[in-house]
């Protein structure tokens, strides 16, 4: 039987190949941050969405948008934790 443990997810495998020696760097954050689909990319998601939501979504067009929505949701992620670098350290008092 074979379980996913946090240190083999989708996103902490990528964690690991962005960043292989630890923690993700500053400038590494800074740049997973700025990530973002093309505006193109954006209108065929929204073109993919209102297909699926009319029931008109070919099967390949339906895989397509699940790559999307894997792709924007593993980004999401990777953003979660860049952030989660840069937020400021809070002093222990």
């Amino acid at each position: 039987m074979s379980t996913t443990t946090p240190n083999n997810t989708e996103a902490a495998i990528w964690e690991r190949v962005i960043h292989p020696s630890g923690r993700i760097t500053i400038s590494v954050a800074r740049r997973l941050i700025a990530m973002k689909f093309s505006e193109d990319e954006n209108a065929r998601m929204r073109e993919l969405l209102a297909k699926n939501r009319s029931g008109k979504i070919s099967p390949q067009e339906h895989s397509e948008l699940e790559n999307f929505e894997r792709v924007g949701n593993l980004l999401s992620i990777l953003q979660s934790r860049a952030r989660q670098v840069l937020k400021p350290r809070q002093r222990k008092s």
